[in-house]
């Protein structure tokens, strides 16, 4: 993979909506920062799934209401009104709002932090936000970003990208970002809480997470963002999705 600069032209496409690119895969592989700097090169909204979720757990506080609980969490997810946009201040991927109201802020907040991995496993959750997420996908021209996004939520989108790492690598890149943030905690102990997150992921019934068929896998332990992110856009090229030049 070069590093040469590239520039991209949009070539006519017969569809109405712009593009869609999928990116899924395990906690810690790089999935938001190369999928920011794949939908900046691009210029598509960068979107992860995750906050679809955090927004539950947000409303479902907010609410008074008891994140363990199925029935709690799924009228706080058939509440919400949930849209996205750019962020230009580029503190967010995107900014969501629930409504008119901005939840950006709250979604990162150690409150819902503590809560999202509570509503997010509930399967009448999973199942309400669906139609939410396929239709913030609508439009195109979207990198999205999760789990079960080229799987479950849009399948049929142009370009299904799984990464991948060893879990001693997305073990170090943890590590190194909570020490960044001023966290504290042992590296053998972010190894063991990833494999275990892994499992539940991975063996769950309803969305596990898994590589599509036919998605484009690449591992990141020796690729830099850079890398990974030329090789998808190669990829786009190669579809008629983009002219590199």
């Amino acid at each position: 993979m070069g590093g040469v600069a590239q520039r991209q032209t949009f070539m006519s496409a017969p569809a109405a909506r712009g593009p869609i690119v999928t990116i899924d895969g395990p906690a810690a592989v790089g999935k938001t920062t190369v999928g920011r700097m794949l939908a900046e090169s691009l210029g598509f909204l960068c979107l992860d799934s995750g906050l679809f979720y955090r927004a539950v757990a947000l409303a479902t506080v907010r609410a008074g209401g008891d994140p363990d609980s199925a029935d709690d969490a799924l009228a706080a997810a058939q509440s919400l009104r949930l849209r996205f946009a750019p962020d230009p201040s580029g503190q967010f991927a995107a900014r969501a709002f629930d409504g008119n109201r901005d939840i950006s802020e709250a979604l990162v907040s150690p409150e819902v932090d503590r809560t999202v991995s509570l509503v997010s496993r509930i399967p009448a959750v999973r199942a309400a936000m669906l139609e939410p997420q396929r239709e913030a996908l609508r439009e195109g021209g979207v990198v999205a970003l999760g789990r079960d996004i080229g799987t479950v939520v849009c399948p049929e989108a142009d370009l299904k990208v799984y990464l991948d790492a060893s879990p001693e690598m997305r073990a170090q890149r943890r590590w190194k970002e909570r020490r960044e943030n001023g966290g504290q905690m042992d590296i053998a102990a972010i190894r063991e809480n990833l494999m275990a997150r892994d499992r539940i992921d991975s063996q769950r019934s309803i969305a596990p997470l898994r590589a599509a068929p036919d998605a484009l896998v690449i591992s990141t332990d020796s690729c830099t963002p850079g890398e990974v992110v030329r090789a998808i856009r190669s990829a786009i090229a190669a579809r008629g999705l983009i002219r590199e030049c």
